[in-house]
């Protein structure tokens, strides 16, 4: 990277740190191959059909996994599970390191599906391509599970931050 683009890569950085945004941890399968990640960068992208997004870094380990998945879960973390968001955060764990001690489940072919979390959102890939240094996933929702009434964790400022709600209406 040019020292042009660097110190714009770093400011641009900096800006997007004070926008806070939405945490999910999106797990994937493939053969015996199974892992997780954390991803800032979700959001819903069309309803006819009905469509969800986020970006992959091309050299994370999920990237690769993906590329061969045909299916994943987009997880909807609460505000008390940011260890949950935390521990899919981390590049450098092995695939099954990463679920080391949690509460999920696994069909085979399957990917993993992590319990407790507030929402689930089982996707079929429907396009990737690369943008840069990532590559944008679009997933195909095809059942959702709601399991909790409560709001989700944000990120913002280098942290994980509960939904401060008004409760006066």
């Amino acid at each position: 990277m040019s020292n042009q683009y660097q110190h714009i890569a770093e400011g641009l950085k900096d800006v997007m740190r004070l926008l806070p945004y939405p945490v999910t941890v999106v797990t994937a399968a493939y053969g015996k191959r199974f892992r997780g990640i954390t991803i800032g960068s979700f959001t819903s992208l069309s309803l006819q059909p009905p469509l969800v997004t986020f970006n992959v870094n091309c050299e994370s380990q999920m990237h690769s996994l993906l590329e061969d998945a045909d299916r994943f879960v987009v997880h909807i973390p609460g505000e008390d599970q940011d260890e949950i968001c935390s521990r899919f955060a981390l590049p450098d764990q092995e695939d099954a390191e990463q679920f080391e001690g949690l509460n999920y489940t696994r069909e085979p072919g399957e990917p993993p599906v992590l319990s407790d979390v507030i929402a689930e959102l089982h996707c079929t890939m429907f396009r990737m391509f690369r943008a840069g240094d990532h590559s944008i996933i679009i997933g195909s929702v095809e059942r959702i599970q709601r399991n909790r009434e409560e709001p989700s964790i944000l990120y913002c400022n280098g942290a994980y931050q509960a939904l401060k709600l008004d409760s006066s209406g």
